[in-house]
């Protein structure tokens, strides 16, 4: 079965090298204004999803980022990445090989002790949300709904049953197509999976742009 870092095929070229910090500082006074960090924005950036990038990279919230704030975010954000991808492979069993199940298995064990912040034997949303969200109010959207459908008795925190339970509907349902446009407002276990794949891009796409700053 192919990785998340598979959906949508094809070979593409990677995203063009982002102008550096000392680039889009200015008026070199150490910090990054809105304006000046949406103008290493990509071509045909949403303007909204820029400033919201820009206020979860601006930890201290004082309306400037510093190279210690976007450096900070970046290590974040790729660890994030990391531990999503690891999460969703551990997710992905069908048509595995004994053996590759049997790594599979081990990765997922550690995985979600890592996600079990405080080791008690469940991950509560805030622990799943902390290690796996990129920081960004869309990442932290799609991961909330993965999150909801995963924990089936809806107490707020996900055991490895429900993680187990949750992985054996999706094998029965078979991968989706690809990411909705628009998920509803209630959404099934292959809907909550299916809108993950956007979470690769999303993810990967903050880090990206981050370097900008």
């Amino acid at each position: 079965m192919s990785s998340i870092s598979g959906v949508g095929g094809g070979f593409r070229p990677p995203p063009p090298k982002p102008p550096s910090f000392e680039t889009l500082d200015s008026d070199t006074s150490g910090t990054l204004s809105l304006e000046e960090f949406k103008s290493g924005a990509p071509k045909g950036a949403d303007s909204a999803k820029s400033e919201e990038l820009f206020k979860a990279i601006d930890s201290d919230s004082d309306g400037s980022v510093t190279k210690e704030e976007q450096d900070a975010f970046k290590a974040k954000a790729e660890k994030a990445q990391q531990q999503l991808q690891s999460f969703l492979f551990g997710l992905q069993t069908e048509g595995t090989s004994q053996v590759a199940e049997s790594d599979e298995s081990d990765a997922e064990t550690d995985i979600f002790a890592q996600l079990d912040a405080n080791s008690d034997g469940s991950i509560a949303q805030d622990e799943f949300l902390s290690a796996l969200s990129s920081g960004t109010q869309s990442s932290n959207d799609l991961l909330s709904k993965l999150f909801e459908a995963i924990d089936s008795d809806k107490d707020g925190s996900v055991t490895k049953e429900e993680q187990s339970s949750f992985q054996q509907a999706l094998e029965k349902r078979g991968p989706p197509p690809g990411p909705p446009p628009g998920p509803p407002p209630s959404m099934g276990a292959s809907q909550a999976y299916g809108s993950t794949y956007q979470l690769g891009a999303s993810n990967a796409s903050g880090t990206t742009y981050s370097q900008a700053a």
